[in-house]
C-alpha cells in the first residue's frame, strides 16, 4: 500500500498540565500516528505543577523521590531513556513522526501470538505500522541528527549558535541529572548543555521529547536529588578539610561552587523574547528542515480518551 505522503504537519499549541497527563499526551499522539489517524506532529507544552521526569529504566531511589515530592514538584517516569530532567523554567518540546523502518513482517497470526503473550492492546503497534511517508532516518543518531538539525535551524534564527553534543566518556551514565553531560542527541552551547531529548520508537514511529533550559537555576537539580550535600562533601574530601570518616564539614572553608550546569537560552537572547516567539522560532526550523507547512489544532476529544486510557492503569508513568 503507497505511503501516505504529507507535507501539512500538525502543529499542537502549547498547554501546560501534570506530569502524567504529558506522558501520556505524547504516548498517545505516537500511537495515533502509527494508527494514521495524525500526520507528522510538533507539540509545545509546560508543567504545572513543576516536575522532575526519569528515563524509563532509571533507578530512583524512595529518598529522592521523597525529597522532591516534598519540594512540592511532581515525579514521572518517561516512556522514553537518558536520565532525570528538571521541568522548571524551561519549554518541552515533542516531534512525532515515521522513520524509514527494516521491521520483521510479522504474519497477522503471529501478532495476534505476540500480543496475548504481552500486555499490548488488540490494536496496539504490533499489529500495524504508520501509513505515512518516511521523513526520518531508521538509524537512530540519524534521525536525531534530524530532528535536532530543525532545533538548530530555530535557535539559529533567534541568533544562538548552537551545535550537536558530542559522545562522553561514560559520564552521562555516572550522572543522575541528564543536564550534567551531553550526548550525540543533545545541543549544546559553548560546551553546555542547552537542549537535552530523547526517543521512542514503535514500529517504524518515532516520538522524540526534550527539554529547552529557558531560565532555570543552576543549583535547583542538584538539590531536589540530593547532590548538592554530596559534591560539598566531596570538595571537602578534596581539599583535606575533613576526614573519610568525618561526619563534620566546616561550611566557611569550603568553596563548592559548581561551574555552570547548563546554558538558559534567555540569557543569550539579544532581546527579551518571549516564550511564543521561541516557539514560532523553532516551528519555522522545522518547516526549513522537512519542507513542510504546520496546521494548528488541539487535541481532540477521542484523543483524550486514549490519553486516560493510557493513565487509567496507574503504574505507567508513576513514581511512588
Amino acid at each position: 500500500m503507497p505511503k501516505i505522503r504529507s507535507r501539512t504537519f500538525r502543529l499542537v499549541p502549547y498547554e501546560e498540565y501534570d506530569a502524567e497527563t504529558n506522558m501520556a499526551v505524547d504516548e498517545a499522539l505516537l500511537e495515533l500516528h502509527l494508527q494514521g489517524k495524525t500526520p507528522p506532529t510538533l507539540r509545545f507544552y509546560g508543567w504545572t505543577p513543576p516536575a522532575v521526569s526519569f528515563g524509563y529504566a532509571q533507578k530512583v531511589a524512595p529518598e529522592t523521590i521523597a525529597r522532591i515530592k516534598k519540594a512540592g514538584y511532581d515525579v514521572v517516569r518517561r516512556p522514553t531513556g537518558g536520565r532525570a530532567v528538571l521541568h522548571e523554567g524551561e519549554l518541552t518540546y515533542c516531534f512525532i513522526a515515521s522513520s524509514k523502518s527494516e521491521t520483521i513482517d510479522f504474519s497477522t497470526a503471529q501478532k495476534l501470538a505476540l500480543v496475548e503473550q504481552s500486555d499490548f492492546e488488540p490494536d496496539s503497534q504490533l499489529l500495524y505500522e504508520s501509513p505515512y511517508e518516511a521523513i526520518l532516518e531508521s538509524s537512530v543518531a540519524r534521525a536525531y541528527r534530524q530532528i535536532c538539525n530543525a532545533l538548530i535551524n530555530g535557535l539559529t534564527e533567534l541568533g544562538v549558535e548552537t551545535s550537536l553534543g558530542k559522545s562522553t566518556d561514560g559520564s552521562y551514565k555516572n550522572n543522575e541529572d541528564c543536564f550534567q553531560a551531553t550526548t550525540q542527541a543533545d545541543l549544546q552551547y559553548e560546551g553546555k548543555k542547552l537542549v537535552g531529548s530523547a526517543q521512542l520508537r514503535r514500529r517504524n514511529g518515532v516520538m522524540q521529547h526534550g527539554s529547552i533550559i529557558l531560565n532555570q537555576a543552576q543549583d535547583k537539580m542538584a538539590e531536589l536529588l540530593g547532590e548538592s550535600d554530596k559534591a560539598a562533601s566531596s570538595q571537602a574530601l578534596k581539599n583535606g578539610e575533613i576526614s573519610s570518616d568525618s561526619a563534620e564539614i566546616d561550611d566557611r572553608k569550603i568553596d563548592a561552587t559548581p561551574p555552570p550546569r547548563h546554558f538558559n537560552l534567555r540569557d543569550l537572547l539579544a532581546n527579551d523574547v518571549d516564550r511564543t516567539a521561541i516557539e514560532e522560532a523553532i516551528g519555522r526550523g522545522f518547516t526549513k528542515a522537512f519542507d513542510c507547512r504546520f496546521a494548528v489544532y488541539d487535541i481532540k476529544d477521542e484523543e483524550w480518551e486514549l490519553v486516560e486510557s493510557l493513565k487509567a492503569g496507574g503504574e505507567r508513568y508513576r513514581l511512588d
